[in-house]
């Protein structure tokens, strides 16, 4: 809305008084009018991109999900699944080199709990023709059955992003971290999201904006008898953002290995001036569960979701967590 502020000058009269030894009064000079002052433009904010040009921080909006038992040798006890809205709950510190000869520790954290990875630990290195790059230590004999592996989208490191053009993001990229006390012990699994957030004072008001999205995470299926499964999930899944109305709309058709897994549909809501949004699966849906996600980039361009599933599927109950993310299509 533009301002117009309106200049009123009054007349002053000068009354003369008659008389013997009257005198002239002295006129009051006129005020200068104060200029107006002229707007400054809001400077365009700026933000940093992957691949990473030295080592990082990154704060996260995660999902994790927990189970106890062998999954080979029967059913496991399934733990709770749920998200986290942005935060140092998870954290991780990237490298921007990743080679086997790598000395420099890749760490992810998630309260008390860390795990620390060198190129010793490396069992998949980035590379263009692999869409994440895989750390994995085992303790064993020490610890029979202990494990702990970290995946993380492969557009982090210079020189050797994916060459999936729609995962070689450059405002948001994730991990996944499964890990593992013992053969039979608790065993847990985070997804997160991570890069660099949108300001709320650059968030898009109107519009709605469809992104091309990926997704991925890991389940745990188990059986009222018989062996468990944990597998890495996959599938197909779209997203739209209504920013004039903040209808936030997610539907995953999600596998697992190649069993299907089920189908999610998903409504959320985003605020004006807000970059973050929360959700839920509901009618129509295999199993319930919960959604959190983070714009990022200018004008929310690229997006960030992290997503926990709760309930049976096909094949016994369940519990699965993963992410979403992607670009303006």
């Amino acid at each position: 809305m533009i301002r117009r502020s309106a200049i009123i000058a009054s007349a002053v009269a000068v009354l003369a008084i008659a008389g013997c030894n009257s005198k002239d009064d002295d006129s009051s000079p006129t005020p200068t009018p104060t200029p107006t002052p002229t707007p400054t433009a809001s400077a365009t904010p700026t933000y940093a991109a992957f691949p990473l040009t030295a080592a990082s921080e990154l704060f996260s909006v995660s999902a994790s999900t927990s189970y106890s038992g062998d999954p080979t040798v029967g059913p496991v006890t399934l733990g709770t699944a749920g998200t986290d809205g942005f935060s140092n709950r998870v954290r991780f510190a990237l490298q921007n080199t990743v080679t086997s000869a790598q000395t420099a520790e890749t760490v992810v954290r998630e309260n008390t709990e860390e795990n620390r990875f060198t190129g010793a630990d490396l069992l998949t290195a980035p590379a263009a023709g692999v869409t994440e790059y895989v750390y994995r230590e085992t303790t064993a004999p020490t610890t029979p059955g202990a494990f702990y592996q970290l995946d993380l989208l492969n557009n982090t490191v210079s020189g050797a992003v994916t060459s999936d053009a729609a995962l070689a993001l450059s405002r948001v990229t994730y991990a996944g971290w499964w890990r593992g006390e013992s053969t039979a012990g608790t065993k847990r699994v985070t997804y997160a999201t991570m890069g660099y957030p949108t300001l709320n004072t650059d968030m898009p008001t109107t519009g709605t904006v469809t992104y091309t999205v990926r997704v991925a995470g890991r389940s745990v299926v188990a059986p009222a008898a018989g062996a468990s499964s944990v597998e890495k999930l996959g599938g197909t899944a779209t997203l739209t953002i209504n920013y004039a109305t903040g209808l936030v709309t997610l539907n995953m058709t999600l596998t697992r290995g190649a069993t299907a897994y089920g189908t999610f549909t998903g409504t959320g809501a985003i605020t004006a001036g807000n970059n973050q949004f929360t959700g839920s699966f509901g009618t129509g849906s295999t199993a319930g569960g919960t959604f959190q996600g983070l714009a990022y980039g200018p004008q929310a361009a690229e997006i960030g979701i992290s997503f926990a599933i709760t309930g049976p599927v096909a094949g016994g109950d369940s519990r699965a967590v993963g992410v979403v993310v992607g670009k303006k299509s």
